[in-house]
Formats: C-alpha cells, structure tokens, sequence
C-alpha cells in the first residue's frame, strides 16, 4: 500500500486471538479508517477490502461520506452494502436522498433494514439500478412492489413497464420463481422480455405446468417459435407429464418446430408422443419429415417410414421424397429401390441417391450391409466428381466401427479411383480424409491392421509427394489410455519414416501425461510435447 503503513504489532502472548487479538488490530483499524476515502484509487480499494474484517467502525464511514466526491462517494456506498452494515445505511439514507436525490439512494437501499426497504422501495423503485442485490435481499418485497404498480396500471402501458423494470423481476426468479410466474399470468406483456428466457429452466422446475400455460398464450410466442427453450428444458417439460404438452406439442407441430421436444424424450415414448401430436391434422399436413425419423427409436420408424411414404405417393410427390421415405425402411425392404436409383442418367439425382444409400445401411448397424454398399461403390470409377464428393461426404459420417477387414479393399479402391480422377476436387479429397481419420481413430487401439494400414496409405496418398500425413488432434479423440495401443499401431509407419533422410513434421498430438510408451527419437506423437501433426 502506497501510505506509510503502520508498524505490525506483535501478538502478546502467542497467537493473536481472542480477547488479545483486538488490541492488535486497533492500530490497523485506525490507519485503514482514514484511508477508506483517500484520493488515491489504489490506496482506497484496498482499505475497502480489508475494513470490514479489522472492524472499521460506522463513524468512518459518516466521516468519509461528508466531503467525498462522486466516485468516492458510490464505492463507500457499495462497500456499505456488501458489508451489511444494516443500522448505518438507515441512517444515511434520509440524508443521503435529501442531499443527492432518489439514484444515490436507490443505490444504498439494498443495504437497509427489510422495513426501510419496505417503506421507501415504492417510492424509490423508478431510481433502482442495482436489481440483482436489491432481489437478492429483498425479493418479495421487490414483487410487491413491482405487482402494486402493475395491478394499477393500464393494460396499454404494461409493455412498456416491463420493457424498464423486466432485469428486476428476473432477478428475483432465482428465490421466487412462482410469484414470477403468477405476476406473468396476471400482468404479462404482449411478448415475455428476453431476461426471462434465461430462467426457463427455474419456471420448468418449479411448476412445467404453468410455464406450459404461459407458452401456450400470446405472451410466450416468440419463446416457442424462435427456440429459447433448451434441450434440458424440454426434457424436464416433456418428462413432466404435464396435462398442457399435448396442447403444446401440436402447437409445435403447426409450427415445424415439434423436432427438438421429441428428441427430448424418452426413445420409448417418442412414437406415440408424436403420433398424438399429428393426430387429427390431416393427410395434406403429412411431409417427409427425414428430422423426424432421425429420432424415432429403430423398432417404429419403418412403420411412420411407410405412412408418410404412401401419402406422399397419393399426393403425387417427386421421386426424391419418395425415396428419402424409403431409406429409413429396413436394408432388405430399400436397396432395391435405393441401387436403383444410383443408376438415374442425371448426375444430380445420382448425387441425390447415393447418401440415401449409404445412410441406410449404416442405420441398420449391419457391418455386411456397411460392406456391400462398399462393394456397389466400384461404379464410381468413371463418375463425375460432384457425385464421388457427396459419397464420400456421407461415407465419412458412418460410424466407423461398422467398416470391418472385408471393407479394406473397397476402401482402399473407392481411394484410389477419388485420387487418380482428374476432376479430383479438394472437396472430394478432404471427406477422404475424414474418413480416414475416423477410421484411424477407431480401429488403432483395436488390432485392426488392415484398417490401420489403409488409413494410413489414405492420409500419405491424399498428401502427395510431401509424405506427410495429417492426423489432427488425437489428444481429444482417443480414449484414456488408447495412445499407448495407437502409438504400437504406427510405430513401423513412425520408425520407417525416421529412416528416411528426410524426415516427417512432429506430431500435433499432446500425448496425455502419465505412463507414456517408448518414444521414437523423431517423434513427439506420444511425447508430451505439443507440435504439428504429421506422419510419413
């Protein structure tokens, strides 16, 4: 501290506590009494920290408050409050509104004694600032309040109320979110104010039926149409068994926006939920929702498949949606179809088809399904690369544990026709090597080696004549204790390139710590030190 600060005083007898602790803090007491206030800024934030606990007494304070200018003036108000001097803020206060008006006083009222806030908050609440102590404090006397100047005002100018005084009335929702709930139900403006959206998941807490309710009602409209709700919102609403979610449900559904809600819950419950949600709609209302079937659990979907695909085909829809239908039905039941259409003369609707394919089969789960769409992939030799990019776009997608050592040789072919094409674009290639990678990823700790060399030849081949093959950031990919079974798995690729009289660019792997494996020399993949990602 920048004053000359006292001399420390020795404890009398042993440690400083007790009866024999207060003499030794008085000297500091005094000298940091009279710095509560100092001009200097430094010098004035510390003693304010440190008063409370070396018992500044009030007096100080009244003494520093007399002459203080205005930035000096609002810290010893903030320090009075946060250290709950209760007594000396209802003494200042009647002084400290007749000298400087309803702000100055409004900021020292959360400091006050629950009657003081009670008797002056109403006249004072249009000067309130500090909401967030205020509600801390004091929160159902702030409601009252707030619900005494809204029960007399007139409905044209509720909005523009709320728009003012909305932070307020969210602050308290933390201690008082039913009497937030019933001030919205009773007094609500036309379109609930943006700092309540935050507290959507207190309001579901508390009671999912009256939050429901207030969605459901014009105030709520934008809260629902835009998507303010979070996934851990809906899924308390949507557990809650609430008599209101149907109603909300085919609001939502009137709307596109039934998707997340149904994700929400259960996979048990969500066919029966949605169904309930589109009853009565109509036949002209039914789309292809491809959304919606993501989510349906698998032992339900291919029965809501099939529907939609038969009103879509009674109401003359194209091609397309039909097959989109289509390839959500089982393998056996689709491929057919799906094959067939990878055939079509334009390369648009080829583009279009092999995703279908390729999805179905890997939501079956099926490595043999996963395989013989590999092997139908030897037609995309002389395709133009538009197509390849899609296919290999949703190639890279599926879960790569469904590509066993039978896949290897048509990977290792579908790579070689994507490289050697002339029309290869980089976007072609970067799904290539996403592929890879993800593959990579999965089956190096699994004593797959053919996966891995595959992989591996992938990431060299994208690369060209560098040698160098990109592997990312293993470090957030791997699970603990994997690096050690992919470093055995790509040490012959590690050791063959440190042979090499030029060789690869460190690894960009940060190896997690603890137990490292044996390190190559010329490389820091499993070292511990963060660098580029490469291999050769």
């Amino acid at each position: 501290m920048s004053r000359d600060a006292p001399p420390a005083p020795r404890p009398a007898g042993g440690a400083g506590g007790g009866a024999a602790g207060a003499p030794a803090r008085a000297p500091h007491a005094e000298w940091i009494a009279d710095r509560i206030a100092d001009p200097d800024a430094f010098v004035r934030g510390h003693a304010l920290r440190v008063a409370d606990s070396l018992q500044v007494p009030d007096s100080a304070y009244e003494s520093a408050l007399d002459d203080a200018p205005e930035a000096v003036r609002r810290e010893l108000l903030r320090a009075i409050v946060a250290g709950r001097r209760t007594a000396l803020a209802d003494r200042l206060l009647p002084g400290l509104r007749r000298d400087w008006g309803d702000a100055e006083a409004a900021r020292l009222l959360p400091g006050c004694a629950p009657e003081t806030v009670a008797r002056l908050l109403p006249e004072l609440f249009h000067a309130v600032t500090g909401w967030k102590t205020l509600a801390k404090r004091h929160p159902g006397t702030l409601l009252d309040v707030a619900e005494g100047e809204l029960a007399v005002l007139p409905e044209a100018l509720r909005d523009t109320w709320w728009g003012r005084y909305a932070r307020g009335v969210a602050a308290t929702v933390a201690t008082e979110p039913l009497r937030v709930l019933d001030l919205l139900e009773r007094f609500g403006p036309a379109t609930l104010p943006l700092p309540l959206h935050d507290h959507f998941p207190r309001f579901a807490a508390a009671d999912p039926s009256r939050l429901l309710r207030l969605l459901l009602t014009p105030t709520g409209f934008a809260a629902r149409r835009y998507r303010s709700l979070s996934p851990a919102v809906l899924r308390r609403l949507g557990r809650s068994d609430a008599p209101e979610l149907r109603a909300f449900s085919r609001v939502l559904a009137d709307w596109g926006d039934l998707v997340p809600l149904v994700k929400a819950l259960p996979p048990a419950r969500r066919h029966a939920f949605y169904q309930a949600a589109q009853e009565g709609r109509g036949a002209g209302h039914v789309t292809i929702d491809a959304i919606i079937l993501a989510v349906l659990p698998r032992s339900c979907v291919a029965e809501e498949a099939r529907r939609m695909a038969a009103v879509a085909r009674e109401h003359g829809a194209l091609w397309s949606s039909l097959l989109l239908a289509e390839s959500f039905l089982p393998v056996e039941e689709a491929r057919e179809r799906l094959v067939e259409a990878t055939r079509r003369p334009a390369a648009e609707d080829r583009a279009e088809a092999w995703p279908l394919l390729i999805r179905n089969a890997a939501r079956s789960g099926d490595h043999a399904a996963v395989t013989s769409v590999l092997a139908e992939m030897g037609r995309l030799r002389n395709e133009q690369d538009p197509v390849r990019s899609a296919v290999l776009d949703a190639l890279s997608r599926v879960r790569p544990a469904l590509f066993t050592e039978d896949a290897e040789p048509h990977l290792d072919r579908i790579t070689a026709d994507a490289v050697e094409a002339r029309d290869s674009s980089p976007a072609t290639r970067q799904n290539l090597s996403r592929l890879a990678l993800s593959v990579l990823r999965e089956h190096a700790a699994g004593g797959r080696r053919e996966l891995v060399n595959w992989a591996l030849r992938t990431l060299v081949r994208i690369s060209g004549n560098t040698g160098d093959a990109d592997l990312g950031r293993l470090d957030t990919t791997l699970r603990r204790g994997q690096e050690h079974q992919v470093y055995e798995a790509l040490r012959p690729w590690i050791e063959a390139g440190a042979e090499r009289p030029t060789t690869a660019s460190p690894s960009r792997s940060p190896a997690r710590s603890g137990g490292a494996p044996p390190v190559c020399p010329n490389c820091r993949t499993c070292s511990g030190r963060p660098s580029g990602t490469a291999m050769t």
